[in-house]
């Protein structure tokens, strides 16, 4: 019993003779789907380590390891002190240096302030100057995901403290204040674009480009054809449902890198409806062809999900089954039966609400496709777009029985901060009101767990709860780091840690 789902896409691309050239003397030029809205470094600030400006303490390796960046070098004294020693000779834009003195006044700042660090970091943690590059952290718990909270662009971003306060809230002032340390520094934010130049003192070498510039552009049509029309060297956020479409495209390549910590998740809403019976739950997702999601749906542009992380992770767990036989055994032992093309109980048929948001126009296959795999098990659906999924399910103005989301269950290889804001009861983003108290308790334990191999094996028993005992979140399909690419960058390697470019970045001709 098996089902195919082949998407079809028409992009209305023109076919217009590119320009391959890349100019040694020509910036970076990105298109993006998402606007930079200010020089603001606690709500915006992110974005610029993504694109050359800013920097880490620590960075996130594509084989998930945490290398030193920033730093020299982390090291762990004991369950509860750390030492972050500092690169010698690192300046801020503005030449002011990046010492001790500084990050540790960013650090006691971003603690005091930043929510999204609550349930991460204790505030009761402290960051002691301990040298001239020597910062020490000493938790009042052990906090073992400290490396990868320093490689999180939404935690401790370094920039200059001091020059942020002299501003006040003029953000525009900043666009000169030189606040970050990374190879390109800020000469102009728009509401179109970002634009920055080379930093000729960066403290790795020269960065082999001149600079970089930003373009803000929603629609993905004009982004692809940026791309096609040599207006562009790299475009974010493709479709790659599309693939087939940009590899009959000149001038355009879909940039593939390695399977990145998340996918297309979808969660199941346990509070009401069919999903409150777990057996419904299991059956739904035992009906869905992963393999072929991944090969047909998207072309082999995303891989196959075997379960909630990605599979070069020690904890992960590969325990997703396509098994629509099973799946039709479990809604026959719970009421659900088959009339006709239709499962029904108590007169009523078996309908389920998937609902998706347009920011992610792959959904739209995605969602196609989980209706297909539906009926062949004999369970009907209808799919419902919303602006925001989150703020639509939180309100109550749409009756939902699948969200389907864009999920990083493992960011830079951290796993607490998406167990505790998703899965645990009470949580911001628990949008079913999913309350498991052995998922609780595992949670909580492993937020203070030093030892890996005990850290592995909650991991892996909260994936059997997930799949065997009491599921909720589900990934339908694992991502790639992705981007499209004129024929001039065809090397190009899409970043981990969204990380779209660095010093070395180059076109094919200057590598």
């Amino acid at each position: 019993m098996k089902s195919t789902y082949t998407a079809t896409l028409a992009l209305g691309l023109a076919f217009a003779q590119p320009t391959l050239a890349q100019e040694a003397d020509q910036p970076i030029r990105i298109i993006t789907s998402f606007q930079i809205e200010s020089m603001d470094p606690e709500s915006e600030g992110f974005w610029f380590q993504e694109f050359g400006v800013a920097e880490l303490l620590m960075e996130f390796q594509p084989d998930g390891s945490i290398a030193p960046w920033l730093a020299e070098s982390l090291t762990q004294v004991d369950d509860l002190t750390w030492v972050i020693a500092l690169n010698e000779g690192v300046t801020f834009h503005n030449g002011r240096a990046m010492d001790a003195e500084a990050v540790k006044e960013l650090m006691d700042f971003r603690l005091a302030n930043k929510s999204s660090l609550q349930g991460i970091v204790p505030p009761e943690t402290t960051f002691e100057v301990t040298g001239p590059l020597e910062i020490t952290v000493t938790t009042p718990v052990p906090v073992p995901e400290l490396p990868n909270v320093l490689a999180h662009e939404s935690y401790f971003l370094i920039y200059d403290r001091q020059a942020v306060e002299a501003v006040g809230e003029d953000w525009e002032a900043l666009e000169d204040a030189g606040i970050y340390t990374g190879p390109f520094v800020v000469e102009d934010l728009t509401d179109a674009a970002l634009t920055a130049t080379r930093n000729k003192d960066y403290w790795r070498g020269q960065p082999v480009m001149p600079g970089v510039t930003v373009s803000f552009v929603t629609d993905i049509n004009a982004r692809v054809l940026a791309i096609q029309n040599g207006e562009g060297d790299i475009a974010l956020y493709p479709q790659v449902s599309a693939k087939p479409v940009y590899d009959a495209t000149p001038n355009v390549n879909l940039a593939l890198g390695p399977i990145s910590t998340g996918g297309y998740g979808a969660y199941m809403n346990v509070s009401e409806g069919p999903f409150e019976d777990v057996a419904v739950r299991q059956a739904f997702m035992k009906s869905i062809d992963y393999a072929e999601m991944a090969e047909t749906v998207f072309s082999g542009a995303t891989a196959e999900a075997e379960g909630l992380y990605n599979m070069s992770f020690p904890w992960a767990v590969a325990n997703y089954d396509f098994d629509p036989e099973g799946a039709a055994a479990l809604l026959d032992a719970a009421g659900w039966v088959l009339e006709g093309d239709t499962r029904i109980k108590d007169g009523e048929a078996l309908t389920l609400s998937i609902v998706i948001y347009p920011q992610q126009p792959d959904l739209v296959p995605m969602s196609g496709a989980l209706q297909s795999y539906l009926r062949e098990i004999g369970v009907g659906s209808e799919v419902v777009s919303v602006d925001s999924v989150g703020d639509a399910i939180s309100s109550g103005t749409v009756d939902w029985d699948v969200a389907l989301l864009g999920n990083g269950s493992a960011t830079v290889g951290a796993v607490q901060g998406f167990l505790a804001r998703y899965l645990a009861t009470g949580a911001d983003r628990n949008y079913a009101g999913y309350s498991n108290a052995r998922m609780d308790a595992l949670i909580e334990a492993l937020a203070t767990e030093t030892d890996d191999d005990a850290r592995n094996e909650i991991l892996r028993e909260i994936q059997h709860i997930l799949v065997e005992e009491d599921p909720y979140i589900f990934n339908v399909t694992m991502l790639r780091e992705r981007a499209l690419v004129s024929d001039a960058w065809s090397t190009y390697q899409p970043g981990v840690a969204w990380r779209h470019i660095g010093w070395q970045t180059a076109p094919d001709a200057l590598k």
